[in-house]
């Protein structure tokens, strides 16, 4: 059987739930931030009026939804809960056909990505308006979403920082009855200004052992570093990357697994782990922490070796930053990309 056939079977028996967050994303590209804003000043000066020639994209975005349409291009099942109105229905009306896609009622987010070249890399600020996901808790979730999110094999929860109702919303969810071997994942996304959150965070659901992964990326292990153990420099590298994954396991006792532009680090077992990225980004930026989220979660379910785990997870975010389209990859991708590299995932 090949390798593909294999992986396909194993992943037709998994199923994610992917909570909660649906977003409207429309991407500017901008050629520096610098010039973006000169150019604002002069319109602004002479009354006001339209910037013309800068590129933009509307495509659906929220990290729960990028990552729910990530894991279902994989070939696995997936089910997402999103808080939403008709705009969200009419973004995720062609989702993938693995995505079961259950709305809460509630007023949809919305972003303004501006994606710029940044001290040699590209970057992106995000402008968010985040609906009604500000303060849900889940209590709005029926007693058939409960069943579903506690039969399955991984629940992972994302942009935990933009509802303050994160910490109640991660107890209830990964204080359910649990099925063998269920992962419970958290991406918090941006931690700027939730350190009194993190705290609650820590003691409400890490300490108690509910959580297993945690994925970040390395503004987000800044912040985190800076409050449990040491600080990673703004001029991080390689070496600063793993201290900081490492010095997190120890002190919250769970996987971390650190994403950044130059690679990842994960810290695993009490074992520690690098893979380098594989290149230059090329294309869009905004969503590749999901998809390379989705190759985490995968990598974790399968039981995959954890330098092939973060290989299978590098290869995803390359695929899609390199789609031009924001077109997360699909698993035949994946492998042709792996097999001209000399990587077997099994």
């Amino acid at each position: 059987m090949s390798q593909i056939l294999k992986l396909q079977e194993r992943l037709s028996k998994l199923s994610v739930a992917v909570l909660p967050d649906f977003f409207a994303d429309r991407i500017l590209y901008v050629p520096s931030i610098e010039q973006f804003f000169e150019d604002a000043k002069k319109k602004a000066s002479s009354g006001g009026g339209s910037l013309r020639g800068y590129k933009q994209k509307e495509i659906k975005g929220g990290n729960a939804t990028n990552l729910a349409f990530a894991l279902s291009s994989l070939s696995v099942k997936t089910n997402l809960f999103i808080v939403g109105d008709d705009v969200a229905k009419g973004f995720i009306a062609s989702k993938p056909k693995d995505c079961n896609v259950h709305m809460i009622d509630g007023a949809s987010g919305y972003t303004i990505a501006i994606e710029f070249p940044y001290k040699g890399k590209r970057v992106n600020v995000m402008v968010s308006d985040v609906g009604d996901l500000a303060g849900f808790s889940g209590d709005k979730l029926s007693d058939a979403d409960i069943k579903k999110i506690s039969s399955s094999s991984c629940v992972a929860l994302v942009n935990w920082s933009s509802n303050k109702r994160g910490n109640d919303l991660a107890e209830l969810i990964f204080s359910l009855p649990k099925r063998k071997d269920r992962l419970n994942f958290l991406d918090p996304a941006d931690l700027t200004g939730t350190e009194d959150r993190i705290d609650v965070l820590i003691k409400r659901i890490i300490q108690r052992g509910l959580l297993d992964v945690l994925s970040i990326n390395e503004n987000e292990a800044r912040i985190l570093s800076s409050l449990l153990s040491s600080k990673l420099p703004s001029n991080y590298n390689a070496n600063d990357v793993k201290r900081a994954a490492k010095s997190l396991h120890d002190a919250m006792d769970i996987a971390i697994d650190i994403h950044t532009p130059q690679g990842c680090a994960s810290a695993f077992d009490g074992e520690l782990f690098w893979a380098d990225s594989l290149s230059d980004i090329e294309g869009v930026v905004t969503g590749a922490g999901d998809v390379w989220d989705a190759g985490d979660i995968i990598g974790h379910l399968l039981k995959l070796e954890p330098q092939k785990r973060l290989h299978l997870a590098n290869a995803c975010a390359y695929l899609y930053l390199n789609s031009n389209d924001a077109r997360p990859p699909n698993l035949n991708d994946i492998i042709k990309f792996l097999k001209r590299r000399k990587i077997s995932l099994l």
